[in-house]
């Protein structure tokens, strides 16, 4: 008999080895086979069955079939039950049966929703269609109560609101008990709907204030921010098809003769959406959302404002802004306080000093009014150092050039608003100059916008306020008192704005002196400006000298 020879233990060990790798590969194309799918597994060690790009299943199907019967037929049967239940009540409704009808479409709902709780478990969603088309079935049923219909069976309007409100509560509580926003965005749509086509402004106005606050609460509680970005939308739209005479129920498009108290709804709901400042940061919704929120809803706000001003308050618009300032500036500092969003201060105080602006415009007219506006842009530098925030120094700069172009370009000359731009342009780049620390600003293009314009504006209010022999002479002062800015304060940018001023002075000194000016005149203007430029350039060489010993 042969001996039979036993395989060493290094064998018997890759043998084993491979066993295994042949069976997790058994296992992969089982379960690739289930789900429809074959492949290439490029790790495994060695060649098996290549992709097969057809996705077919047991019973040779493709995938996409499966999805199509799943899914597609799905929602085709859904829709398909939903508008056969909506004509078969319209009909009982023609023939003048309409409690028939509503017992109809509720027994249908019913059905509907008891058949989605009977196969949530197999088909869960098969089931998930089945509670949406019903729900909605449902706000369809109770809105042809009243509206929509030529023999309602409920006669009064506000019942039929009451009754859409109760549903769209019920969806509501249903968002909460499933956390859904998908459920939350149903709730919405209905509420919106309910308020246009109710066609009344103190149902209409309401129910999307209402809904403002409902959705912000919503975010604050779940993070929500599709559906707060949605609602916002929605509710300054509905805001404009009422201003507009509501078009979307049939009527003509035209403005409302009469402002009804719209407004305050108007600023409720700017009011409420201001609110997202307050809600704490969190990983329920990315950072940009409480901006965006501001910006959308900052706006939206103003252009219908505009529009409301326009259509109701041509001439009697001032308290309305004044009352936007006595929400914007107390809000700001509560945002201060509160808020972790380090922008939202800013964003009202801006929205605040702006409708100040306005306001002073309303109540003084140009060109009085740029005296007041000029004083404002310092103030708002000393505010904007308290709130240590460099956008309200920034759009402070822009809103101040922008008065000053608008008063030089439309306005008669005034020797005291001629003065108060000068005045206020260094008062502010002293300041700022000052707490430039606690502002942070780390350029000096600010600081230089207003040293320009207070170099510019200086020789305008001179040329504007002194007779024309004497112009010379006051740019000559004035780029005087430059230089001893310049060594009182220890800053090379007036010496600068002097050198410039002289240059200034003696191209309009040759210009238009030597053609205009008496001889007397001329004389000591030349002398002027000869013994002062010769005296800073003694002050120059010796300076000079200084630094070289």
């Amino acid at each position: 008999m042969s001996e039979i020879k036993i395989p060493d233990s290094e064998v018997l060990s890759q043998i084993q080895q491979r066993l295994v790798n042949l069976e997790n590969r058994l296992t992969k194309l089982e379960s690739t086979q289930e789900r429809g799918e074959y492949h290439y597994d490029s790790d495994d060690d060695e060649v098996t069955m290549p992709r097969i790009t057809m996705n077919m299943g047991d019973s040779g199907e493709s995938l996409l079939e499966s999805r199509i019967g799943e899914y597609g037929l799905a929602w085709l049967g859904n829709i398909v039950l939903f508008f056969g239940i909506i004509f078969l009540a319209q009909y009982m409704t023609n023939i003048q049966q309409p409690l028939l009808a509503a017992l109809i479409g509720y027994a249908a709902v019913g059905g509907i929703l008891l058949l989605s709780r009977w196969v949530e478990k197999n088909f869960s969603y098969m089931s998930f269609l089945f509670g949406v088309f019903g729900q909605l079935l449902l706000f369809y049923v109770t809105l042809r109560l009243h509206f929509f219909t030529g023999n309602p069976l409920i006669a009064w309007k506000g019942v039929g609101v009451a009754l859409l409100l109760v549903v769209i509560a019920i969806e509501v509580l249903l968002a909460f008990r499933k956390k859904s926003e998908f459920y939350a965005s149903l709730a919405l749509i209905m509420m919106i709907s309910t308020a246009i086509i109710s066609d009344t402004t103190h149902i209409m106005l309401p129910v999307i204030t209402i809904a403002g606050a409902g959705t912000l609460y919503l975010f604050y509680r779940f993070g929500w921010y599709r559906i707060l970005i949605i609602t916002i939308l929605l509710t300054y739209f509905t805001l404009l098809m009422w201003i507009l005479n509501n078009p979307l129920v049939g009527n003509p498009v035209q403005g409302m003769p009469t402002h009804q108290y719209s407004y305050l709804y108007l600023a409720a709901c700017a009011a409420i959406f201001s609110l997202v400042a307050l809600i704490p940061k969190g990983e329920k919704f990315p950072d940009r959302i409480i901006l965006i929120a501001i910006l959308v809803n900052g706006l939206l706000f103003t252009a219908l404002l505009w529009l409301w001003v326009v259509a109701f308050f041509p001439n009697d618009y001032i308290w309305l802004f004044f009352s936007i300032t006595l929400f914007c500036i107390p809000f700001s500092i509560l945002l201060k306080r509160y808020s972790p969003w380090k922008y939202s201060p800013a964003l009202y105080a801006l929205y605040g000093f702006v409708a100040i602006s306005i306001t002073i415009y309303g109540l003084y007219n140009f060109p009085r009014a740029y005296l007041l506006l000029s004083i404002q842009s310092f103030l708002v530098v000393s505010i904007a150092i308290w709130y240590r925030s460099r956008i309200i120094i920034v759009m402070n700069v822009f809103l101040f050039l922008t008065i000053l172009i608008s008063y030089l370009a439309t306005s008669e000359s005034s020797n005291l608003i001629n003065f108060s731009f000068p005045l206020v342009a260094f008062l502010s780049v002293r300041v700022i100059n000052w707490q430039k620390a606690r502002l942070n600003i780390e350029t000096e293009l600010i600081r230089n916008t207003y040293l320009l314009t207070l170099f510019f504006t200086t020789l305008y209010a001179l040329y504007q306020a002194v007779p024309g022999p004497y112009i010379t002479l006051s740019w000559t002062v004035a780029g005087v008192v430059f230089f001893a800015l310049s060594l009182l304060l220890r800053s090379v940018k007036y010496r600068w704005m002097a050198l410039a001023g002289f240059i200034a002075t003696a191209i309009y000194l040759f210009a238009v002196d030597l053609a205009k000016v008496e001889l007397i005149y001329r004389i000591v203007a030349f002398l002027f400006l000869a013994i002062i430029s010769i005296g800073i350039s003694i002050y120059y060489v010796k300076k000079l000298k200084k630094r070289q010993n």
